[in-house]
């Protein structure tokens, strides 16, 4: 294709080769600390897949770009101010879990999550704020055998 430019997403692709490299430095600190099958049974399959996306994922931050082609509108003030909130909600969701109990900071983070992606319907964000958080307190009981805190289940 004669004209083509590469066009690189790098701030996509620097995010994920961050993430890449902490799976990747975490499964060899793992390694140099036990071989054994059950501190390795969630990890190594877990950074492998890591490792196998962040390539498929750094393939699709390349592309070519006809010549000529406009570069994509930078994003709208109001997506980048969804982003910010996102990221200030997911950190006051991560300060109050030991404060106030992994149950009510999971009822409010998803339900202040869901607000922030467009849900307005109260029914909705209560009821599956409720559901979502009960099976994710119920399934980390069942899979992690030591206690954490959690105020009323």
């Amino acid at each position: 294709m004669r004209g083509a430019a590469w066009r690189v997403a790098w701030g996509q692709l620097a995010l994920v080769t961050a993430l890449a490299a902490f799976a990747l430095a975490y499964l060899v600190d793992a390694r140099t600390v036990s071989l054994s099958v059950n501190n390795l049974l969630l990890l190594q399959p877990t950074a492998i897949l890591v490792l196998f996306l962040w390539g498929v994922i750094a393939i699709g931050c390349v592309s070519r770009a006809p010549a000529g082609e406009a570069s994509p509108a930078p994003a709208d003030w109001r997506a980048t101010l969804r982003v910010v909130g996102m990221v200030a909600a997911f950190g006051f969701f991560i300060l109050s879990l030991e404060r106030v109990g992994y149950d009510i900071a999971m009822v409010l983070f998803v339900s202040a999550a869901l607000w922030i992606g467009g849900e307005r319907r109260p029914l909705v964000l209560v009821l599956f704020s409720l559901i979502f958080t009960a099976a994710a307190i119920f399934g980390f009981r069942a899979l992690v055998p030591y206690p954490f805190p959690t105020t009323l289940i």
